[in-house]
Formats: structure tokens, C-alpha cells, sequence
């Protein structure tokens, strides 16, 4: 399936196919993203970075704090940031279960130290380039909030 337009499923999905194409290597994962983000335009390369920062920002929890000290042996406001860029690269499955119960990352695997800090940013990176501005430029509040409160029904 050929994705065209970035909604919260088709996300999950893009993020899965990075993962099945590029495994452990980030740096692998960062290249493929970027190229499917810069194939989709720049639209949907906005739409990738709002949804990356809603699912971020959804994960900021107490508990998923602890479980990412404990994983971390130790974490900082940077190192939790980085750790939840981490969970998104995991998939929709773990990245749910981890909300609903941090313990479930007692199996997840281990790589790049539980951090990922640039997939966030892969939106980013593929908007500057298409269009030559920096995505802050286009962020719309009301579109982000109405993003977040979406995502939110299904955690």
C-alpha cells in the first residue's frame, strides 16, 4: 500500500514500514522517512511532524518517566524527550500498551540506548527541504490542539 496522506493510522503504518525496512539502524530509519515524507509533499510532510509532536506529548507521563529512568539508569527532561521519540519508532502496539502500562516495556528491545531523539523532527527536515521555510512558519495551534484531542480517544 502506497500512503499518501498522513492521518494517525496512515502514521503508525509509515512509521512500521520504516521499521520493517531499516530495523535497529536509525540512521537508515532517518534516510527512508525523510524520502517518503519529500515523495509526499509538503503538506504531508507538516502533517507528520503534528502528529509526532501530539504523539510525543501524549506519552509525557509519570509513569512512562519511571519506566524510562529505570531503562535508562537514570533520565533527564532531554533523555525522556529522546525516550519517547524511542517508543513512537516502536509501533502503534507497543507505543498503546507502553501508555496503558509501562511494564510492558520490560521486552522491548534494546537499541540506540532507548533514544530517538530526531523522529520527531523527521516532518521537519522534510517540509525546510521541499519548501525552503522552516515548518514553525505553518504551525496552526488549533490545528494541533484539535490533533492532540483526537489522538487522545484512542489512548
Amino acid at each position: 500500500m502506497s500512503i499518501t496522506e498522513i492521518n494517525k493510522d496512515t502514521f503508525w503504518t509509515l512509521i512500521d514500514e520504516a521499521r520493517e525496512h531499516c530495523g535497529q539502524d536509525t540512521g537508515a530509519f532517518i534516510q527512508w522517512l525523510t524520502e517518503r515524507l519529500m515523495e509526499m509533499g509538503p503538506e504531508q510532510a507538516l502533517n507528520f511532524d503534528y502528529a509526532a509532536f501530539a504523539y510525543r506529548a501524549a506519552a509525557y507521563k509519570h509513569g512512562l518517566w519511571s519506566a524510562a529512568s529505570v531503562m535508562l539508569d537514570g533520565c533527564t527532561d532531554d533523555g525522556f524527550t529522546d525516550f519517547r521519540g524511542w517508543l513512537i519508532a516502536q509501533g502503534r502496539e507497543v507505543y498503546m500498551a507502553a501508555l496503558k502500562d509501562p511494564d510492558s516495556l520490560t521486552d522491548a528491545p534494546d537499541y540506540q540506548d532507548q533514544r530517538f531523539a530526531c523522529l520527531p523532527h523527521m516532518g521537519d527536515r522534510a517540509y525546510e527541504e521541499l519548501t525552503g521555510r522552516e515548518i514553525y512558519e505553518e504551525f496552526d495551534p488549533t490545528r494541533y490542539d484539535a490533533l492532540k484531542a483526537e489522538l487522545k480517544k484512542d489512548i
